[in-house]
């Protein structure tokens, strides 16, 4: 009996199936890690390439889609501020524009997983960006008649311009023919909108 205790403890402390069991146990640890951090499962899945290209992709997309989010807005201001027939018709019509392709990146999130949260700028980019956007609304609030208009067009000159290059851009990199699509029309409208608001500056 002590002869077979000796046998079972020798295997019990058997170097080889240690290192056996040592690649399973280090397999469920990734796995635990993998779930503490939120990894979606498309990164799980993915190799590293095709996943970098994704985070690309989708950052891309989720600084058009905040764009869009803020542009949708842009109208509000003529509930307070009063602005000339062609420039709020401009206004309303990017407004309106913006909205749609809102509404359209909401369905490629539900559709497609897109991530529309990714758009990490750093710091030093997003309090730059929220200084101008504090200057330009207090602009636009402290001013009225031909100035306002013309500060508020100035505005969509910038927007516009840059909507239509970031569709673009994420346009040559997209694969998938609906999303191309999408966003080979929203470049279009947003080049068309801006000579609008170039037109009305002249």
């Amino acid at each position: 009996m002590k002869v077979n205790r000796g046998k079972q403890r020798q295997r019990t402390q058997d170097p080889g199936r240690t290192e056996a069991v040592r690649p399973w146990i280090c397999g469920a640890l990734f796995v635990c890690v993998l779930a503490v951090t939120g990894c979606t499962t498309i990164q799980k899945i993915l190799p590293t390439a095709d996943w970098g290209q994704a985070r690309v992709r989708n950052e891309g997309y989720s600084l058009l889609y905040k764009l869009m989010d803020q542009e949708s807005d842009v109208s509000k201001i003529l509930i307070i501020k009063h602005a000339s027939s062609p420039v709020a018709d401009v206004i309303k019509e990017i407004a309106s524009t913006c909205g749609f392709a809102k509404k359209g990146l909401d369905l490629f999130h539900e559709k497609d997983n897109l991530n529309l949260k990714m758009a990490d700028l750093p710091e030093i980019e997003q309090k730059t960006r929220l200084a101008i956007a504090s200057t330009d609304t207090k602009q636009l609030l402290t001013s009225s008649g031909k100035t306002f208009e013309h500060r508020l067009l100035l505005t969509q000159v910038e927007a516009m311009n840059y909507a239509s290059h970031m569709a673009k851009v994420l346009h040559d990199q997209e694969t998938d023919p609906l999303r191309k699509q999408f966003l080979a029309t929203l470049s279009q409208h947003c080049a068309t909108l801006h000579d609008k608001v170039i037109d009305l500056l002249k």
